[in-house]
């Protein structure tokens, strides 16, 4: 007997239910609605910092970073960019130095609206939000599980590492751009190679702006190795892979430019020119950190004592008890293995540092022997563990299928991060109001000590006094010291004062009228002080800078000025007088008078840049003692003008727009073209069983 004919009624039903399921795609939450509860989550994470009076910024974030920002953001708030400042190290190339972070966009609002310490604490914030979602867009690119990639996200931008380096505003900054890079090459590679080649460089350029360049070299070498293991995975793309690299680093190097040439001109002539940390293993990964990854006072970090390496800010690695068990699943279980394990093999083997071999050859790539305490890569292994941790998360909750499994496992490692890497840890943020810590200690120096140092001269203390306030107070009080607290200070400047520290007499050339004598525990004057232009009476010349430095030990700056390198000839008028009749923060007018072609030496450090005209006429500047400038004035009762204006900003500047305007062009074209990367990348890359599922694997 034939079968008999279904009735009309469920063939149609059944039609319609066939149609449905094959053209109505699962109902899911926009991604606007995720990024939204990470917002929420990471506003929570950091609501003590950012209210309570009795939380604070501190260390490095307070003695730096804040002093650099308000003092950049207060001079751009008026109209004026501060290529030198007078107040710290007796002068320095302040626009230069990378710290800053003047040209990262992400700061700007808060450049023009003012930086407070509160600010600060803003600016972690949103760069912790930055780290998450980052996060959460690549590991949904390779993790089917939305759910997972949020688990994943809070791994990586509330772990750890960002809670140990809160108080590295410029390395916490960039660390939380290479998810973002890693997204572009991956879209690139799958979709629109032009479009996310552009994408990918900007961001690798404000990963550069910054302002800590051994974290951007870091995530570089991170893409270079995701890059090597998409070729593992598909060598016929090959090509494509070394085309987006390539061009993501070329837009990343032209867009940084304003940034990058001043502050190669400036690292130059800086104490880290003379570094080679190839062999150092300074800040080397110790194996007894990784407890930290399991509990997080293994080391005493929480509650003290700590027992770990010298800096504790560089061994705490916590992003969860169930990081580490969900990150084994991941590896054995998923697909996504290659990408994550391309992460974390070699950035734990560089780490480990010269004797492990790896950090050797690294060393040899441009720029990478310049850098210290390769642990501060860490943040490439938390992301590689936040990626497997997903993928285990993933596997798990699609197994047991528990409805409740996924929120209870994010609400489990949201909880554990936020306790254990917020509220109670002391690497996060000052467990007390920033008066106590820093406010009210610079107060005091404003009104018993910058009050006393008298115009056109200079205070004279230890560098890292901690009861002035913030360590570079300087900035801020607009008080003028032979002190400061960067890591690219001037080498030169750096041998004179440390030559200071035995040939007291040196303390009147560099123009100081008080110095502060720890031992005693008082201000004292300095009555033998020498006015910031002057004409000494002799000169001797030094054929190198050994023997500047060696001459500094004994040299009576009054009496005799040692004059560094080649000059045009001078007839010394000892009995010449000079007078500054005005000055800013980048220059002065000087009246003089001599009756032959004399020196004029200004107790103002040399570097590239500086100017002296005479009637618009230029003046030769020359090295005088070691680290300062000397005028070579024609005879004549007249009047020179001496400022300084970068040489490479402008060069720079130029090619950042160019780079920028270009950038800005393929993109416009490539979207303008309707490459079908553009318009489907935010589609099917992020599919439950797509091609793209695990395509790096």
């Amino acid at each position: 007997m034939p079968p008999k004919a279904p009735r009309k009624n469920q063939s149609r039903k059944k039609d319609r239910k066939v149609h449905a399921t094959a053209v109505e795609p699962p109902r899911r939450r926009p991604g606007a609605l995720w990024a939204a509860m990470i917002a929420l989550c990471v506003i929570l994470f950091y609501w003590v910092p950012l209210t309570s009076s009795a939380a604070s910024i501190h260390w490095d974030a307070a003695d730096m970073h804040y002093p650099l920002q308000k003092y950049f953001s207060d001079h751009i708030r008026s109209g004026r960019l501060p290529f030198w400042t007078p107040y710290i190290f007796s002068g320095y190339p302040f626009l230069a130095n990378p710290e800053v972070a003047a040209f990262y966009p992400p700061h700007w609002p808060f450049f023009l609206s003012g930086v407070s310490p509160r600010a600060i604490q803003w600016e972690l914030a949103l760069h912790a939000f930055l780290a998450c979602f980052g996060a959460w867009l690549l590991i949904s690119r390779l993790v089917a599980d939305r759910a997972a990639s949020v688990m994943g996200a809070f791994a990586y931008g509330l772990s750890g590492f960002f809670a140990g380096h809160s108080s590295h505003v410029g390395l916490f900054s960039a660390a939380a751009g290479l998810p973002w890079l890693l997204v572009c090459f991956h879209e690139g590679l799958e979709s629109g190679p032009l479009l996310y080649t552009v994408l990918g460089g900007l961001t690798g350029g404000m990963m550069i702006l910054a302002g800590y360049v051994q974290t951007a070299l870091y995530a570089f070498a991170a893409l270079g190795l995701y890059a090597l293991a998409s070729i593992y995975r598909m060598p016929k793309r090959c090509g494509r892979v070394l085309a987006i690299v390539v061009g993501m680093f070329a837009i990343a190097v032209s867009v940084a430019a304003v940034q990058i040439l001043p502050g190669l001109e400036l690292t130059r002539r800086s104490i880290r020119a003379a570094y080679d940390f190839s062999r150092s293993g300074q800040g080397s990964l110790h194996l007894s950190a990784l407890s930290t990854l399991f509990a997080p006072n293994a080391l005493g970090a929480i509650s003290g004592p700590y027992t770990g390496p010298s800096d504790i800010t560089q061994y705490y690695f916590y992003a969860g008890f169930l990081l580490v068990p969900l990150a084994a699943v991941g590896a054995a279980k998923s697909h996504v293995r290659l990408p994550a394990l391309a992460l974390i093999i070699p950035a734990v083997w560089c780490m480990l540092g010269p004797s492990a071999g790896l950090y050797r050859l690294s060393a040899l790539l441009p720029g990478f022997g310049k850098v210290r305490a390769p642990v501060q890569g860490w943040f490439v292994v938390a992301l590689g563990l936040a990626l497997l941790a997903a993928a285990g998360f993933a596997w798990i909750v699609q197994r047991w299928r528990w409805p409740y499994l996924a929120p209870l496992l994010i609400a489990v490692t949201f909880v554990d991060v936020w306790y254990w890497n917020s509220l109670v840890n002391p690497l996060a943020y000052g467990h007390a109001s920033f008066d106590e810590l820093y406010g009210n200690a610079e107060e005091s120096t404003r009104l018993y000590i910058a009050s006393s140092v008298p115009p056109l001269s200079r205070l004279d203390a230890p560098r890292t006094l901690t009861a002035l306030g913030p360590l570079d107070h300087p900035l801020d009080l607009h008080m003028e010291t032979t002190y400061g607290y960067f890591a690219l200070e001037l080498a030169a400047y750096d041998d004179y004062t440390n030559v200071m520290q035995r040939n007291s007499k040196l303390r009147d050339g560099l123009n100081v009228s008080f110095f502060l004598a720890p031992r005693q525990g008082r201000l004292q004057p300095n009555p033998t002080m020498l006015p910031r232009a002057y004409f000494p009476t002799s000169l001797v010349d030094a054929a190198n800078a050994g023997e500047s430095r060696r001459l500094l030990e004994t040299l009576d700056p009054p009496v005799r000025s040692v004059v560094l390198g080649p000059h045009p000839p001078i007839q010394q008028d000892a009995g010449a007088t000079a007078t500054v009749r005005s000055y800013d923060e980048q220059g002065m007018r000087i009246d003089y008078r001599a009756k032959s072609p004399s020196l004029l030496r200004l107790s103002v450090p040399w570097f590239p840049g500086w100017h002296a005209r005479i009637a618009g006429q230029e003046c030769p500047i020359v090295r005088v003692d070691h680290a300062l400038i000397g005028v070579i004035v024609p005879a004549g009762d007249s009047e020179v003008e001496v400022r300084f204006a970068s040489n490479y900003f402008g060069v720079g500047l130029a090619i950042s727009a160019v780079g920028l305007a270009c950038a800005s062009f393929l993109a416009v074209y490539a979207v303008c073209k309707r490459d079908p990367a553009f318009w489907k990348a935010g589609r099917h890359s992020i599919t439950p069983g797509s091609q793209h599922d695990g395509a790096l694997t």
